[in-house]
């Protein structure tokens, strides 16, 4: 996790002058939705589903064969309690036997997978479609994100610190996962696991990895998120949620913040967060890239 020299929990979000006067004046920050965010795919993507049947045909075979035998299967799985109960109903099966009774029921068992799943991507995207997160960065001197969320240079990026204390919830960010290509639904062992009564689908963990998903393009915003469900009002488009002013660490004014806004923003900070510090970008002379200075007041 992001912590600063004083080992605390530390998280930057960039926003224009405008917007720092809005979440500075009311002490609130926005929580998201994914229609409301600047990528089409957020939390809005299929799982691929890509396995050899075959494979897993074989994988499953194998292990209802161990349950047959003997192996635990998952407390209250009903395919696994099925297996329990034949080998005490049928003793001594032979495997030939075992695999011909049970190797029809593992294609069926794909199948009735493969025609749930346009409507498990429907329901899924259309759960996430409501729910609500909080975009946040582990970094503030990031010249894209400037560019793109801080208006140019133009705006502010402000620092939070977590104090688990005040029941602060930044303890709870997970930072986005960055990959090349869709994850998968599942893989071979995992489904060969399912059908075979050793495990059973977790809807929590296909919502995680939708949700802490991205494309490799957005790498470079090395984001953390928090999400919420679907927040206070499931119908909002996005909620502006109140943070507990010590959590508002630093205010950190761009290479182009206007003097009018560093003036009435720093006014604003020492009003109502007296206690945050504000620092101001400055060229790096050394490298393509900016530090940060204590302002001049």
């Amino acid at each position: 996790m992001p912590i600063d020299n004083e080992e605390n929990l530390v998280f930057y979000k960039y926003m224009s002058a405008a917007t720092a006067h809005a979440v500075l004046g009311n002490q609130t920050l926005r929580w998201s939705t994914p229609g409301t965010l600047n990528d089409p795919y957020d939390m809005q993507f299929d799982l691929r589903y890509e396995v050899d049947r075959d494979v897993v045909r074989r994988l499953a075979l194998n292990k209802l064969w161990e349950a047959y035998c003997g192996a635990p299967v998952a407390v209250g799985n009903i395919l696994g309690l099925l297996i329990q109960a034949l080998r005490v109903q049928v003793p001594n099966m032979q495997r030939a036997e075992f695999e011909t009774e049970h190797a029809k029921a593992i294609f069926d068992g794909l199948d009735r997978l493969e025609a749930a799943l346009p409507r498990l991507n429907a329901d899924v995207r259309g759960h996430l479609a409501t729910s609500k997160i909080l975009c946040l960065t582990e970094t503030p001197d990031n010249s894209v994100m400037w560019t793109h969320y801080a208006d140019t240079h133009r705006g502010v990026v402000i620092r939070l610190r977590d104090y688990p204390e005040l029941d602060s919830p930044y303890r709870t960010a997970k930072p986005v996962k960055y990959v090349a290509e869709a994850p998968h639904l599942v893989d071979a062992e995992f489904l060969a696991d399912m059908l075979s009564g050793r495990t059973s689908f977790d809807t929590n963990a296909l919502l995680e990895r939708l949700v802490y998903t991205k494309s490799a393009d957005w790498a470079y915003e090395r984001e953390w998120r928090i999400y919420s469900g679907n927040g206070r009002n499931k119908a909002a488009a996005h909620e502006d949620l109140r943070f507990g002013s010590f959590e508002l660490d630093a205010v950190l004014f761009g290479l182009n913040t206007s003097d009018e806004s560093r003036s009435s923003l720093t006014q604003l900070v020492r009003k109502l967060y007296p206690h945050a510090e504000l620092l101001c970008a400055k060229r790096n002379p050394d490298a393509f890239g900016m530090i940060f200075t204590p302002v001049d007041e």
